[in-house]
């Protein structure tokens, strides 16, 4: 096993198959103190934070990429261990993302000695290689939408930024930020081509809904960034939008539309949860794993 360690984004080898994993991501991020290791078939990254290995930070998830092949992982494990250990880490925390993501190891390769699930978040996507079952709450709005003139359509590159503008305001009439500025998505839109799409919902060419995704891996896509005008909430939208980027995303081969997660370390998020399900998504666990050193 050729085992690599990468303290600088440049040393990255060959580019990845997720989009959270490859150069054009790392750069657009800052990082307190960047590393990562390789071998053969595997590859992890870390930002060092006050004692914590992250794997990683500002993004939905980090954990092991496996390629393919076979790899000794507890080999690559325990090396990995012992240099976190040397730069000064006190623990290490590994976002792992859901089995719906193929391109990483199992959750339960990562059960090692000493490691454990910190907490399990709640994930849910839709399987867009199978009949999409919308609840019968959903197909009455989505038949109100399309009867009072809504409409779905893919938006533009020179219209994503008067989309952001849009999502600010939604995030603003409820009392949040935004958690993405226009400068950074722009910079990630440039670094990572064919990554970033936008949708909207428009009634008589007035935006009522948009959702940025990100097309994490060549059959994943992933709910990135969705809101919905105050104005509009009444009429519900996104049960349009969201319907529409399904078909799009079954239409261009893909297995899943991820819809992230509806819990917050653990605690689910019960509204936006049955919405979910109700869109037709399934759930799936999102651990989070601990060890201390």
């Amino acid at each position: 096993m050729s085992f690599q360690i990468h303290r600088s984004i440049n040393e990255i080898p060959a580019e990845l198959s997720v989009a959270y994993y490859q150069k054009g991501y790392f750069n657009t991020q800052s990082y307190t103190q960047f590393i990562s290791f390789s071998a053969d078939d595997l590859f992890i990254a870390f930002d060092m934070v006050d004692g914590m290995a992250i794997s990683i930070p500002r993004s939905p998830f980090g954990s092991f990429v496996y390629r393919k092949g076979e790899v000794d992982l507890s080999s690559f494990f325990n090396e990995m261990l012992l240099v976190l250990k040397e730069e000064g880490a006190r623990s290490i925390h590994i976002h792992h993302p859901s089995e719906i993501y193929s391109d990483f190891i199992s959750s339960s390769d990562l059960l090692a000695p000493g490691v454990h699930e910190s907490y399990v978040d709640i994930t849910q996507h839709v399987a867009l290689d199978q009949d999409i079952q919308l609840h019968t709450m959903q197909k009455r709005k989505l038949e109100g939408l399309q009867r009072d003139g809504f409409e779905f359509r893919k938006m533009e590159s020179e219209e994503y930024e008067t989309a952001h503008k849009f999502l600010t305001v939604c995030r603003e009439s409820q009392g949040l930020q935004i958690n993405i500025s226009w400068d950074h998505l722009s910079q990630l839109i440039d670094q990572l081509p064919n990554t970033y799409e936008c949708f909207g919902v428009f009634r008589e060419e007035r935006i009522s809904a948009v959702c940025f995704t990100v097309n994490v891996t060549k059959d994943v896509a992933y709910y990135f960034l969705p809101g919905t005008g105050p104005l509009f909430r009444s009429h519900s939208p996104m049960v349009l939008l969201m319907t529409g980027m399904m078909d799009y995303y079954k239409a261009k081969g893909y297995r899943c539309f991820d819809l992230g997660i509806s819990s917050i370390q653990g605690k689910p998020q019960e509204t936006l949860r049955i919405f979910k399900e109700r869109m037709g998504a399934v759930e799936t666990p999102k651990p989070t794993f601990e060890l201390t050193l």
